[in-house]
């Protein structure tokens, strides 16, 4: 049993991660409740709404006992502004919706900015032992975030899925502050072991929350997996509070992917999620009329296709032979 805390960074090109392990003597918090806004601290590295502060260096046997898989150190100020949150109120927990409500679920998502303008900037340098005890001074690399665009999320629980699939960009070429974020999975509840196919997602564009999710009434027109792409239809459901969409969306798999650590049954992390995130989706908008008001490429996606998830095309609403009464 882990009792750690710990941060991941991917390198720009999406090709390696950085894990750095803190023992839980390193953690600390506040809520809302009892501070001006709430934090997260772990061993110097400061998360909040409005911004991030970075001092990560890898250390050769951390606190935890372990050695760092990671060769960067890590150092910059980011500041956050005009974020865009998925509302949250006693009936829709955010992109979870009435599902959140759910007891002791495996994992609960949560989007805290769709999309966000960064300021600050980030110092990068290559770290190796044979350099610390060299009397040459380590190279440095600074790269400006001014103008830059954010994206933030969470997830908690005990574990991940046994299979999913995520996708999320604000990285649209000619539309900057668009933001798509989808994510589809196998759901196990602690209900008699009830495991249903689940999905949410939405599209933030002209200030505006078009969601497409099972809590919302949602469906999927088509899905389709295969080793060069996926490719999603969903349809939203009309209401007193959203408009009717379609989203159309073709996402390709060339990109590189990393290992990833993520949890294990509430006991330990280990390195089993690939993500991609220089993959590329072509996403197309359409209004209750079938008119296209949205029609660009995010690039910079990340992307994650994990286990089975030909069970997820198995139990689409339009399949007849489907077992389970749930359905996408």
């Amino acid at each position: 049993f882990q009792r750690i805390t710990c941060i991941h960074f991917v390198t720009l090109n999406g090709e390696r991660q950085h894990y750095y392990r803190f023992s839980l003597d390193e953690f600390s918090y506040a809520s809302s409740k009892g501070s001006d806004e709430f934090f997260i601290e772990v061993g110097g590295n400061r998360f909040t709404h409005s911004g991030v502060s970075l001092n990560l260096y890898p250390r050769h046997v951390n606190n935890c006992g372990f050695r760092d898989d990671a060769n960067l150190i890590l150092k910059g100020e980011l500041q956050f502004s005009n974020p865009h949150p998925w509302p949250v109120s006693l009936f829709e927990l955010g992109c979870m919706g009435h599902v959140g409500w759910i007891p002791n679920l495996e994992c609960t998502h949560g989007v805290l900015s769709f999309d966000h303008v960064l300021h600050g900037s980030i110092t990068f340098t290559n770290f190796n032992e044979d350099a610390t005890n060299s009397s040459q001074p380590l190279a440095n690399t600074t790269v400006s975030m001014d103008e830059g665009r954010g994206y933030t999320e969470k997830d908690f629980g005990r574990s991940f899925p046994s299979l999913w699939i995520w996708i999320q960009t604000n990285s649209f070429r000619n539309n900057p502050g668009t933001s798509l974020f989808v994510s589809l999975a196998r759901i196990s509840t602690p209900i008699f072991g009830l495991e249903f196919p689940g999905f949410t997602a939405a599209v933030w564009h002209d200030k505006e929350l078009i969601p497409f999710a099972t809590w919302s009434g949602a469906k999927f027109e088509n899905l389709s997996i295969s080793s060069e792409k996926v490719f999603m239809a969903m349809r939203s459901s009309k209401n007193r509070r959203y408009f009717e969409y379609r989203v159309e969306l073709t996402v390709s798999r060339d990109a590189p992917e990393v290992l990833l650590y993520a949890p294990v049954n509430f006991t330990k992390m280990e390195p089993f999620v690939h993500e991609a995130l220089l993959a590329r989706v072509h996403m197309r908008l359409f209004n209750g009329h079938g008119d296209i008001i949205f029609d660009d490429i995010g690039v910079n996606t990340g992307l994650e296709v994990h286990g089975d998830v030909e069970w997820l095309v198995n139990n689409l609403c339009e399949n007849k032979s489907r077992k389970g009464w749930i359905c996408l």
